[in-house]
Formats: C-alpha cells, structure tokens, sequence
C-alpha cells in the first residue's frame, strides 16, 4: 500500500481544523458554552497541578507496588477513552468528508485519512494539552525531577496518539459494516441508543469502577499497559525494560493502525450503500387510515400516520427531545443504588414523557412539512385537521412509552390503587394536552431552518421561542396534578387543608385537567386558525 503524502494530509488537516473552528462559533450560544467550558478547563487544569506539586513532594525513594499498579491501570484508561470517544465520532460524523465526490476525485483517499487524523488529534490536543502540561510541570517542580515530569508527557502524548488512532481504525470498520451490511444499516440507530442508554448507565448510575476493572487490568497488563511505568521507571519504582518495551510497542503499533485506518475507510468510502426499503410490498390500496379515522377522521388520521412514518424512518429527526431526559438520571440512579424508586419519579416520567411527545410530534406543525408544505396548504385539509391529527401522534405515541413507564415507577413506589388511577389520569391528560399546546405555540414560532446536528445531516428543529413557551406552561398546568401525586406533598396539603389526602390528590388531577383543557385547547384553535390563514 502506498504510504499518505504528508505535505497533501498537513494541508487537508489545517484545512479541516478551521472548519472546525467555524463550525463551532457559528452561533453565539455555542461560543458562549464554549468560553463555559474553557473557564472550566482551566480551573480543572490549575487544580490538577496543584495536586500533582503535592505528589511530587511526597515522593521518596520507591513507591509501593499497588501505586505503581495504578499507572497501568491509568494508562489502559487513558488509550481506551482515546480510541472510545474517536470511534464514536468516526462513527458518527467526523468520517464524513465535506464533499466527499470532489475532494476524493482531488487528492487521494489515503491522503484524506491521515489529515483526518491530525485533524483529530488537534482536537484532542485543545482538551487535553493544557491539563497534562500542567500536570506534568507540576510534577517535575514539585518532586525536583525534570526527567518525571517529561516522562508523564511523552507517556500521555503516546497514549493519546495511539488511542486516536486506534478510534480511526475501529471507526472505519464500523462505517464499513453500517454502509455495506443491510442488516447493521437497518439496526444502527437502535444500536446507537442501546450504546447511549449503556454510557449513561455506566456513567451515571453505577458509579463505580467495578465495571471497568476487569477491562483495565486487561489491557494494562499489555505493552500498553506498561507504558503507564515509564515514569516509575524514572525513580526506580519500576522496571525500565518493561517501559521501554511498552513504548516501543505503541510507537510502532501507530503506523499500523494508521493503514488499517486508510484501509477501513477506503472500503468504506467507496462501497455501495446497502438499500434497506430495496423489499416493496404491493398490495391494495385503500383511502382509508384504518381504526383510527372512526375517531379523529380520515384526514387527520392520515396526518398522524405520516407523522408516526417520519419518526420512524428518520428518528434523528426528535433528537433534540432526548436531551432533557438527563433530568431523569439523579431519581433514576437513587432507585438503582439504593433499591427504592423515589415518590418523585413516577411524576417525572409523566411530565417529561408528555413534554417529549408534544415536543417530538406537534411543536413545529408548519416547519415539519418541509417542501411538502404546499401541497399541505392547498391541499383543503382544514387547520384543525392537520393539528388533530399531530396531536394525536404524540398522544398515542407517546402512550405507548410514557403510561407504562410512569405506572411500573407507580407501582414500585409503591402507590396505592387510587393514586395509581390518579396519575393515569394526570398522564392521559397531559399528553393530550401537551400535543394541543404544542400545534398553537409550534404554529406561531414556526421554524422552517435546518439545524446542522453532524457534518452531513440537518434537521428542522422547533423554535428556540417555541421550546421556551411550550416548556415554561406545561409545566404551570402539569404542577397542581402531578405535584399531589407525590404522598409527602399530598399529605402536607392535605394536613393544611384539613381534607383526605386522596382528596387532596383527586383535586390536583382534576384542576390539571382543567387547565390542560382550556390551554390546550385555546392552543388547538390557534393552530388551526394560523394553519389556515398561512401564506408562502
């Protein structure tokens, strides 16, 4: 294989990494999270160098064998988070070339990989240099020994180096299966969340390492591993030899990744994509929209089914719902760890289910039409039609997850059979009234917009007004029903008010379904005004 021309991949990697940077400040918001992170960067780094002039000075003569075991774990840690985290990306967006059928006529592939690379690891750099600097630094002043403080750099920057790369070969081969296999294709977003739900559980609900020790002492029992020794192997608390080697292995181990990488990437660069819809079935063909069109009609059962169809082929499309589900991780891991489900929960799961559904489904009615809004507006399909119908979609759909969830969190509270009723009626209610706020604020704020979510893909969002409103009074209507499903807050209305503590919860579900019917309905006549009144 011919090796990459280097002036070629330096170029394309200057190149990438400024349109990185511009991608990255195109809005304020993201320049402001970005100062954000950058603030806290810096405070991470100092205090990370504070410590290590502190383990600096305490070092006399050997360290203890169990520390020493320690640097290889770290160093396992460190090469699997590199290749983890870049394979992710790889997978995900940063192995897409900007246009791709005009830059690999221009230069070649193999070029175009190793520039990628470097683009890579510039970016890691900006995260990772200023710590480890720091750190390093520190080290070296504090225990006198400028040799420990390089050692901890070149040991890091290696690992570095070799985890990214790694990444790039596992990413390529990865990109290769989703683009080529029809079965991985047709399974890569259910793989994809399975993989997220998995990180948030191991992150954020196990908290502990019990998870990842097995794999760390794995890998730092290898060559790898042993490049975490090298720094012990400056103050004699570890064999040189064993350093040496496990540096030369990961030096040398580089460039074979590196035409793995290439060759991953050309294959998958250059393979016909697998056609997952190739099967047509054909079969009669009805007007009717089935069940459904007895009870919302014809043409607003058709508008939810096309809806549940657009979820279904392009579920990236409600990404932007998936966020706030981190609110969920807090009651979610003190259920796991502790063994008992917080009186909380049950609540959340129905509000946040509700917001999603609303959100997902009817928060953009004219704006989700895409270039189909045309036909959609001189189609004669009434206004409020087309917002039944959406409102519809996220009822019954997000039934389908919200109901069980937040009645299998109910029971094992545990609730009693009327607050069980209870809360499926605050839930019922909520999510029929979510779907209706959000066709009235979605109509008003519409958005029509793409936002840019990988290299390659845009989606049209709701509004960041439209969030912002929607959000703020569901969650005004939502408070009185769902508030008094929770026993401590029932009970101390209950005790204030002198009335039963089912009383108190009855009341609370019945004024939330008081306000979520005025609301949502005053909402659901808006958007059928504003639907029909649009003009192009």
């Amino acid at each position: 294989m011919k090796t990459p021309n280097v002036g070629h991949a330096l170029l394309f990697a200057r190149v990438e990494t400024k349109r990185r940077i511009r991608v990255l400040f195109r809005s304020r918001l993201q320049g402001g999270a970005l100062a954000v992170a950058g603030v806290f960067l810096v405070v991470f780094s100092v205090a990370a160098a504070f410590g290590a002039f502190n383990v600096g000075e305490s070092i006399s003569g050997t360290v203890d064998a169990e520390i020493v075991r320690y640097g290889r774990l770290a160093a396992a840690a460190l090469f699997l988070a590199a290749a983890g985290l870049t394979g992710i990306r790889i997978v995900g967006e940063q192995g897409e070339l900007d246009h791709e059928a005009g830059m690999l006529t221009t230069i070649p592939y193999r070029d175009a990989v190793l520039g990628l690379l470097l683009a890579e690891l510039v970016g890691v750099a900006a995260y990772a240099a200023l710590p480890v600097v720091c750190v390093s630094v520190a080290l070296a002043a504090g225990s006198g020994s400028p040799a420990l403080g390089a050692s901890v750099l070149v040991a890091a920057t290696t690992l570095g180096v070799l985890g990214t790369a790694a990444g790039h070969a596992l990413g390529y081969a990865l990109r290769y299966g989703f683009t080529a296999s029809e079965r991985l294709s047709k399974y890569k977003t259910p793989l994809g969340v399975a993989v997220f739900v998995a990180y948030i559980y191991v992150v954020g609900v196990s908290q502990d390492a019990s998870f990842f020790m097995p794999i760390l002492d794995a890998v730092g029992a290898t060559p790898l591993g042993w490049v975490g020794l090298l720094p012990f192997a400056v103050i004699d608390s570890a064999s040189p030899t064993d350093a040496g080697v496990g540096l030369a292995v990961a030096l040398a181990a580089i460039p074979v990744l590196l035409a793995a990488a290439i060759r991953g990437a050309g294959a998958a660069w250059y393979v016909d994509e697998a056609h997952t819809e190739a099967r047509v079935e054909h079969g009669e063909t009805s007007v009717s929209a089935g069940p459904l069109e007895r009870v919302v009609g014809r043409p607003s059962a058709w508008v939810a089914r096309t809806a549940w169809t657009r979820a279904r082929r392009a579920p990236i499309k409600l990404v932007f719902v998936i966020y706030p589900a981190f609110v969920l991780l807090t009651p979610v891991t003190q259920a796991v760890q502790t063994g008992e489900v917080p009186a909380t929960l049950p609540a959340i799961f129905a509000v946040y289910g509700a917001w999603a559904a609303g959100a997902g489904f009817a928060l953009n009615p004219l704006g989700d039409e895409g270039a189909m809004l045309p036909v959609t507006l001189t189609s004669g399909v009434p206004g409020r039609s087309l917002a039944r119908g959406l409102v519809t979609a996220a009822a019954l759909g997000g039934a389908l997850v919200v109901l069980p969830l937040a009645v299998a969190a109910a029971v094992l509270v545990p609730f009693d059979p009327v607050q069980v009723a209870l809360l499926v009626a605050s839930t019922v209610a909520l999510l029929v009234g979510a779907g209706m706020l959000a066709t009235g604020v979605g109509a008003l704020f519409p958005r029509f917009e793409g936002v840019r979510i990988s290299r390659s893909r845009r989606v049209v969002a709701p509004s960041l007004i439209a969030f912002g409103i929607y959000s703020l009074v569901l969650l005004v209507v939502a408070a009185p029903g769902l508030a008094t499903q929770v026993p401590a807050v029932a009970d101390a209305f209950a005790d204030r008010l002198g009335l039963a503590a089912s009383l108190v919860q009855a009341l609370g579900t019945l004024l939330t379904a008081v306000l979520v019917g005025i609301c949502g309905y005053a909402s659901y006549r808006v958007a059928g005004a504003k639907i029909d009144d649009y003009r192009l």
